[in-house]
């Protein structure tokens, strides 16, 4: 096909040998329907939803097509009334399945809607649609009527409506609609399964560097506690000695002073005198409140000599075996 574009104005060159006008850019009803086709897809209107419906007349082997619009490779037709159409003669031993088609007729130059039979059968298949690239007709299908053998008055559970069937059928709709996404489809499968991969590889490195973490956090953790135990146990070990050494280092020093001497001295004459005193004078002396009253019973110095006297301030005494000597 050479290279087409309309439509504009013809101009008229001449007259043929009827009288007829002859135009100069004269063109067929194919460009016409070239530009619906493609524009708009094959199908009926889907408003009203009644758009051609086939229904059941109610009385013998009848139906009723609805008032509508429908389109077929750019050509359409449309009825503004109900329609009548009879079914062929019911089977006589198995079940056939009728078509309702709406057919582009390129002999007759016409769309028709035509009752197509189907054969008796025992599993029976509608008949059927002749669809070509190029041909005499062109068909979609409205309804798939089965009827059984015998059967003398048709009901609408025997109809089945084909119209929103897309692969025999379908709603008229707009370019769109007819845009192949198939390129994008892919595309994005595509996107989706690398952004899948790749999310999936992050998680697992995420669970390996988590995992690895936990465990370095583990192990620092481990190893903090177990040098701050240590610390403690130095601690209390160092503590322990450096009280001995700081306790030994100051009885050294009371030792190596006079006081200290002395107070060393008062430590042993208190051990003494538990030898050659009663119990009420030690508790006497220790609170304050002793007194000598020169009985020498009752005296801790009467009791005793002086010889006594001096070795317990000297450190020298000696309790003998008799209390009092």
């Amino acid at each position: 096909m050479a290279f087409r574009y309309g439509y504009f104005d013809s101009d008229i060159v001449g007259v043929d040998e009827e009288g007829m006008p002859i135009f100069d850019r004269a063109e067929t009803s194919d460009l016409f329907a070239l530009l619906f086709s493609s524009l708009i897809s094959d199908g009926v209107l889907a408003l009203p939803a009644t758009c051609f419906q086939v229904q059941a007349a109610g009385s013998g082997l009848n139906i009723e097509l609805a008032p509508g619009f429908g389109m077929v490779k750019g050509r359409f037709c449309y009825n503004d009334e109900i329609f009548p159409m009879a079914l062929g003669a019911a089977p006589q031993k198995y079940s056939r399945i009728d078509r309702v088609v709406m057919r582009c007729n390129y002999l007759e130059r016409m769309v028709e809607i035509i009752i197509k039979p189907g054969e008796e059968a025992a599993n029976p298949a509608p008949p059927e649609l002749i669809r070509p690239s190029a041909g005499d007709y062109y068909e979609l299908c409205l309804a798939n009527i089965r009827l059984t053998a015998g059967q003398t008055l048709l009901t609408q559970s025997s109809i089945t409506d084909t119209r929103p069937d897309s692969s025999v059928c379908g709603y008229i709709t707009q370019l769109i609609d007819h845009l192949d996404t198939s390129v994008f489809f892919a595309q994005l499968e595509q996107f989706y399964t690398e952004f899948v991969e790749r999310a999936n590889g992050s998680y697992g490195q995420f669970i390996e560097d988590m995992q690895e973490y936990l465990k370095n956090l583990s192990d620092s953790g481990n190893s903090q506690l177990e040098e701050i135990v240590k610390t403690l146990i130095n601690f209390e070990e160092n503590s322990e000695l450096q009280w001995q050494e700081w306790f030994d280092r100051v009885k050294e020093s009371l030792e190596a002073t006079e006081n200290g001497e002395m107070l060393l001295r008062i430590l042993s004459l208190i051990n003494d005198l538990y030898d050659i005193a009663t119990s009420e004078d030690i508790r006497a002396i220790v609170d304050g409140t002793y007194i000598d009253d020169g009985d020498n019973e009752s005296g801790i110095f009467e009791s005793c000599t002086d010889q006594d006297i001096y070795a317990i301030v000297d450190g020298t005494y000696v309790d003998s075996e008799s209390e009092g000597e």
